[in-house]
């Protein structure tokens, strides 16, 4: 699971002494451009100095054909838009630009979804009334699903939902929201040199999208969320193929707008990334490629921005710099706070701040009275107390409600310890023990104020 992966890399970044911290570079501000008699979506990128591929994507716009005069487009990543030379020949043909699939209607521009609200990460994909009786007794009102794709998928448009329509009727009668974090393509739809040693992205971004626009017909209603790839900065989430922000926004938007053809009140979440500072071959510095997947054309392919704000062994309310631990410390990857408020940064820096980030996976590992030792890389599990796990959960929905901009956040987990056994370090984070037993962080959830 991502937790897993995302931490294991970073810890190993960390003893090599890899880590680099984010180049420092100020987002260029959005532009408002208003079409004019003539204009096509390729001479106003040209003169914004912008792809018209991220214009169309920042506006919704499936066939770049079809632009209007007097239409306002937001122009992402530019500062400034030339004025038009004087026309001295008849324009371009229009299907110089026409993209090669067919024309699809524009999905509508995406907004932010109202609502602070509390989750939890299940694994359940056939169903399980224990866990959603769980999530019921906590007090949450959401809960999150990894969906394997290839589980669903195992020929072009042969979809069956299976367990998960079973999973989905227990949530909905608990008045509990679902959110599915969709990932791992099937093998027919992987790139023909892929590694398939690791689970990884489709060759066509549209595969991925016509699978989420059947999946959001099916549960048309019943499905609240989709979170669209998971730690896609991360290169065994991604296939060991280049990390390439701007590829994942193709998929991206793709998926926006099947999805919302299908479901237009679904919310779709952009998948959140693994905190970590590496920039290699291996991982991309999160703040980093966050600001690439903006340039990409993120703003307009999203309703919410995800994210995986780790704690490692600091307190959630830490500051970065804090350092009660030598371990871990220093980076603003490993602080809960350090990541959220970097990426509220960078949102705001382009212009979204009317977005909110969905925390999609956050905790603190614990292995006290678990039985079991911090599984290899994951020594912090054995540095923080189970107090500690309770104290840094709560504090952490407290201030990210405070905060204002921040959606529904998910506990990373619910019951990995019953379903992996203690030894595994997805237990850690769990607030149950493996015997179903809670966990001092399960009574602190459950009577916290919400």
């Amino acid at each position: 699971m991502s937790i897993r992966q995302g931490l294991t890399a970073l810890v190993a970044a960390t003893m090599l002494g890899v880590f680099a911290a984010p180049a420092a570079a100020a987002p260029l501000t959005d532009t408002t451009y208003t079409v004019g008699s003539g204009d096509t979506l390729s001479a106003i990128g040209a003169r914004c100095n912008v792809g018209w591929q991220q214009i169309a994507a920042a506006n919704g716009i499936a066939n770049p054909n079809r632009i209007s005069v007097g239409q306002k487009l937001n122009v992402p990543g530019s500062d400034g838009c030339s004025a038009p030379a004087p026309r001295a020949a008849a324009p371009a043909p229009a299907q110089s630009q026409a993209p090669s699939a067919p024309p699809q209607q524009a999905a509508p521009v995406a907004a932010a979804p109202s609502g602070f609200g509390y989750g939890i990460q299940v694994h359940a994909p056939g169903g399980d009334q224990r866990s959603i009786d769980a999530v019921k007794d906590l007090g949450f009102n959401w809960v999150k699903q990894q969906v394997e794709w290839h589980r669903h998928e195992g020929a072009p448009g042969q979809y069956d939902f299976g367990g998960l329509d079973t999973l989905v009727n227990q949530a909905n009668a608990s008045g509990v929201n679902v959110l599915f974090s969709v990932v791992k393509a099937p093998g027919w739809a992987r790139p023909g040199n892929t590694d398939h040693s690791v689970e990884g992205p489709p060759a066509d971004p549209q595969a991925f999208a016509n699978f989420l626009g059947a999946m959001a017909n099916h549960f048309r209603g019943r499905v609240a969320a989709y979170e669209v790839w998971n730690e896609q900065n991360l290169h065994y989430e991604w296939g060991n193929e280049p990390i390439n922000a701007g590829r994942y926004v193709q998929m991206l938007c793709a998926s926006y707008r099947s999805i919302k053809a299908s479901d237009p009140g679904a919310t779709v979440v952009s998948g959140a990334m693994t905190p970590t500072g590496v920039n290699n071959h291996l991982a991309m510095d999160d703040v980093v490629y966050l600001r690439q997947m903006y340039n990409a054309g993120l703003r307009g392919c999203a309703n919410a921005i995800g994210a995986h704000p780790s704690g490692f062994n600091n307190p959630a309310t830490a500051a970065v710099g804090w350092a009660g631990n030598a371990d871990f410390s220093g980076h603003r990857s490993f602080y809960y706070r350090g990541t959220m408020e970097s990426y509220r940064n960078v949102m705001c820096a382009y212009g979204d701040c009317g977005k909110k980030i969905w925390v999609t996976e956050f905790g603190w590992a614990t292995t006290e009275n678990t039985g079991a030792g911090p599984a290899p890389g994951y020594g912090y599990a054995g540095q923080n107390s189970e107090a500690q796990q309770a104290q840094y959960l709560v504090d952490a929905f407290n201030m990210a409600k405070r905060w204002g901009w921040v959606g529904p956040m998910f506990v990373w987990n619910l019951n990995f310890a019953p379903v992996a056994g203690p030894h595994d370090e997805k237990a850690a984070f769990g607030i149950v023990k493996n015997d179903w037993s809670p966990r001092p962080a399960y009574h602190a959830l459950k009577s916290m104020p919400k």
